[in-house]
């Protein structure tokens, strides 16, 4: 007889062969195995003997719990719509697959994601974000990320599994491989962008002893992690004074929101971003928008900041040829 373990186990690898992304397959086996933990410390140790009441009593501790980021806040009624969600599919799963599941477990109803509306960082914040490194090699490395998050669009895990075969300069786009839902796409990214690109890889990178193919690596030669980019964001943030602090994902908000509000098509967004439903791309459209505009001058936003368009550098045309 399988136990709680082995059916986690075994929906584990069902949403792999399904071709759930990585990070995600990884929220999902987090999150059930703080539920089996629950149900084991209650006693419970067969699917046979998980009811209604009982994860909504998982739940409800859940709702106390605070959150893993934000120490002292409890955790989002998103969240616990997305728990709900992983705990019902979990349990179909384990239905459909013969584990003995009461039908009142499957009557889980978790209603509808609607996540919360993120207000994009102001413009001159963005602004200040982006000019605040220096020219030495992190400098010049976090300049690069910050222009190609604000350009592109991509999400913070996205960015930091870039491989240098994944970057066309010289067409202007960058090749997102396996991004979230296992899709590939590709990124337009912005001529501001792609010189701060070049200078980091000619005069950054290098200086970094770098260990890999990665793009983007530490100071230590190694790949950056989304977690190491988080802290490279609020560091920049704290020593530039910007309060509150601009993360990666607040910069794709301010990306998205920004071409909406220059006339971008809501279609081409979606395309950018990697969205499946044109849904999730309208959380961005708290503007009027523009639809079906043929152009989308995507250096308007860049160039509505501060500075004007700058030289290539002396030695560096090898890098726009």
């Amino acid at each position: 007889m399988k136990t709680l373990d082995d059916w986690v186990e075994a929906y584990l690898e069902h949403i792999a062969a399904r071709g759930l992304a990585p990070c995600t397959r990884s929220v999902y086996a987090c999150l059930l195995r703080l539920f089996t933990a629950w149900l084991y410390r209650k006693g419970i140790t067969e699917l046979s003997a998980i009811t209604l009441e009982i994860i909504e009593g998982f739940l409800g501790d859940e709702a106390r719990r605070p959150s893993r980021l934000r120490k002292k806040t409890p955790l989002s009624q998103y969240t616990l719509q997305h728990e709900k969600i992983v705990i019902r599919g979990f349990l179909s799963f384990a239905a459909k697959e013969g584990g003995l599941v009461r039908s009142d477990a499957l009557n889980l109803e978790p209603g509808r994601l609607r996540k919360s509306f993120r207000k994009t960082p102001p413009r001159e914040h963005i602004a200040l974000l982006l000019s605040s490194p220096d020219e030495s090699p992190l400098g010049l490395r976090d300049k690069a990320i910050f222009e190609i998050l604000y350009s592109s669009g991509l999400r913070r895990s996205e960015l930091c599994a870039l491989d240098l075969s994944h970057v066309d300069r010289a067409g202007g786009v960058v090749s997102v491989i396996q991004g979230k839902g296992g899709k590939d796409r590709f990124v337009p990214v912005g001529a501001r962008a792609l010189r701060s690109l070049a200078l980091y890889l000619q005069r950054g990178r290098p200086e970094l002893n770098p260990q890999s193919q990665a793009v983007f690596i530490t100071e230590h030669g190694r790949r950056l992690n989304p977690k190491t980019l988080n802290a490279v964001f609020q560091e920049r943030c704290k020593n530039a004074g910007i309060e509150p602090v601009i993360t990666p994902h607040l910069l794709r908000h301010a990306f998205a929101t920004h071409l909406l509000e220059n006339g971008a098509s809501i279609r081409h967004v979606q395309a950018m971003l990697g969205h499946n439903w044109i849904g999730t791309t309208q959380i961005y459209a708290h503007v009027e928008i523009k639809l079906l505009k043929e152009e989308m001058q995507r250096l308007d936003i860049r160039a509505a900041l501060e500075e004007p368009e700058t030289e290539i550098p002396v030695g560096m045309e090898r890098f726009f040829l």
